[in-house]
This record gives C-alpha cells, sequence and structure tokens, in this order.
C-alpha cells in the first residue's frame, strides 16, 4: 500500500512538472515528504491562467487513475489480487486528488483559488495574501476535526487525530510563509532609495578608525566611505566589522583595514526603486553600497541591513 500511496503521489506530481516545462516554466526536482511531494517550480507562473493549468494538472491527473482503476477494478473478480490492487489504487488516488483540493497553500487548491482571485482582481499578491488567509482557516478546521475524531471513532483516534494534526500543521505553516510572501511582495514596489540611504561621511584611508567614527557621530553620518588623494571612492567600510572592533584596538586601525573596494556594482543609483533596487542588490550581494547620481556626486550608503529591515517588518505580522 506505501508503494501505492508514492505512485500516486508521484504520478500527480509528474503531471504538474509536464505541464509546468511545457509553458516554460523551469522545474529543479520533485521532493517527497511525509504528507506526499512537492514540485520545486523555480519560476512564478505569469498569468492566472497559467497559475490555474499547473495547479489544475494535479487532481485531474489524480480523478483519472482513480476512474480507471475503479473501472479496472468493477471487471475483476471481488477479493481477487488483481481487484484489491486496482480498488486501493481507485481509492488512495481519490484521497490524494480531495487532499490536494484543500484550499490551502501550497496544495493545489490554494493555487486554485490564488490564480480565481487573481484573475477577477489582478493583484497577484493579494491573490496570495487571501489564498494563505484561506489555508489558514482550512489549516483551524482541520485541526478541530482532529479534536472531535475520537467521539466518532474511538478505535483508531489516536492514529487519526494526529495524521489531521501533522496536515493542519502543514497547512498552517505554508499558508504562513504565503501570507508573509504576499506581504513582503507588495512592499518591494514601494521600495525607495531616497528613504534607505544613510548619510555618509568621507575620509582618508589612513585616517584613525576611533577618528573617523568620532567625526561621523558629530555629523550625524552613519556610514563611512574612504577617499584617495583626488577624492575618488576606493572603500565602504563595513559596520558589522566596526562594530566588532573593540573600541580600545580603535585608535590603532586605519579606516582602511575594514574597508571593502568599491567594485562594479557597488555603486547604486539613487533613483532605483521597486524590482530595479531588489535586482541590483541580488546581482552584486554585499554589506553596504555607495549610491551616487549620474554626475558623480555621493548621495550616501546604502546598508543591506536597513533594506532587510523594511522587507521583514511588511513581512512579519
Amino acid at each position: 500500500l506505501i508503494l501505492l500511496v508514492y505512485a500516486a503521489v508521484l504520478a500527480h506530481e509528474a503531471s504538474h512538472v509536464r505541464v509546468a516545462k511545457a509553458l516554460g516554466l523551469r522545474v529543479e526536482r520533485v521532493v517527497l515528504q511525509l504528507l506526499g511531494a512537492v514540485s520545486e517550480v523555480i519560476d512564478e507562473p505569469q498569468t492566472p491562467g497559467r497559475e490555474y493549468l499547473v495547479a489544475a494538472v494535479g487532481p485531474l491527473t489524480s480523478v483519472l487513475i482513480a476512474g480507471v482503476a475503479e473501472a479496472i477494478g468493477a471487471a475483476l473478480p471481488v477479493h481477487s489480487i488483481g481487484w484489491f490492487l486496482a480498488t486501493s489504487t481507485a481509492l488512495i488516488n481519490g484521497i490524494v486528488a480531495a487532499f490536494n483540493l484543500l484550499p490551502g497553500m501550497p496544495l493545489d487548491g490554494g493555487r486554485l483559488l490564488r490564480a480565481a482571485v487573481w484573475h477577477f482582481t489582478g493583484d497577484r499578491m493579494r491573490a496570495l495574501l487571501i489564498a494563505g488567509w484561506v489555508g489558514r482557516a482550512v489549516a483551524a478546521l482541520t485541526a478541530a476535526t482532529a479534536v472531535v475524531v475520537p467521539s466518532f471513532d474511538p478505535g483508531g483516534a489516536d492514529v487519526s487525530s494526529l495524521y489531521l494534526l501533522l496536515v493542519a500543521f502543514f497547512i498552517w505553516v505554508n499558508a504562513s510563509l504565503s501570507i508573509a510572501q504576499a506581504r513582503v511582495g507588495t512592499a518591494i514596489p514601494r521600495l525607495e532609495m531616497s528613504s534607505l540611504v544613510r548619510p555618509a561621511l568621507t575620509v582618508e584611508a589612513q585616517l584613525p578608525l576611533a577618528e573617523a567614527v568620532r567625526r561621523a557621530r558629530d555629523i550625524g553620518a552613519r556610514a563611512l566611505v574612504v577617499v584617495d588623494g583626488r577624492d575618488r571612492w576606493s572603500g565602504i567600510v563595513s559596520e558589522a566589522a566596526v562594530q566588532a572592533m573593540p573600541v580600545e584596538r580603535q585608535p590603532w586601525m586605519s579606516v582602511s583595514d575594514l574597508a571593502r573596494p568599491v567594485e562594479a556594482g557597488l555603486v547604486l543609483s539613487p533613483s532605483l526603486s521597486g524590482e530595479d533596487l531588489m535586482s541590483a542588490v541580488q546581482r552584486t550581494p554585499a554589506t553596504e553600497y555607495l549610491v551616487a547620481s549620474a554626475d558623480g556626486a555621493l548621495q550616501g550608503v546604502l546598508a543591506r541591513t536597513d533594506l532587510i529591515a523594511v522587507l521583514r517588518a511588511a513581512g512579519v505580522r
């Protein structure tokens, strides 16, 4: 029976993978889990219709297999080995289809709900948020059912209740992740460099770190940029490195000892916002970035920690 369960799950996920690839979406792998399997699709469907197709094909495949197996079972002698395998296959695939149609992310029912809301509202992140909250409601109802089961099935209550609680936990966790993802996705378009940039102090490479920190505090600067003899940027001082350096050692350290050389990708335009800002940061991972206008005027420094803090504040409620 266990082999039949995983065969049903793999057939279900294989249909998702086939349709996703047919639509040009990249699929990394299929991961088997205690409660089933998950196809890790790298690319997000760009239209509600594509989302619907990828989500719907799984339950349809399971229903089709269940129907064929039931028909085969009906043609075989009752209680024969063939009849048992066929009816078991039908039952298992029916359960797989029903379970996946629950409207909780990342189950197919949750993705179908997301596709429908996305179609009618035109807002993908709002659709994901609604699907996430509905998923939480489904998880709560499933957990409540686990509490009620013992009164109807005293004999198998423990196993049934435990399974339902695992299902509820699985749906709740993934629904919560969807809610957080939707909130972050809503926050990204509102990101503006002007609200994130820190005022910076330009200092010479050999200036003692303690003196540079003192000057920055005096003028309210929150970042240090190293310049050469021609006032050209040569490095960005890591805030984390400064904080990690004991105060008693700072007078004996020069700012250049803690500076990262300015490389391609570390200088960003102050006009960047939203997805463009996120893409620029992801292309060149760093803890700090110079923010400078097209004419070379230094606007300040973007700290990755500030960007992360904004996204976390949007995603965690």
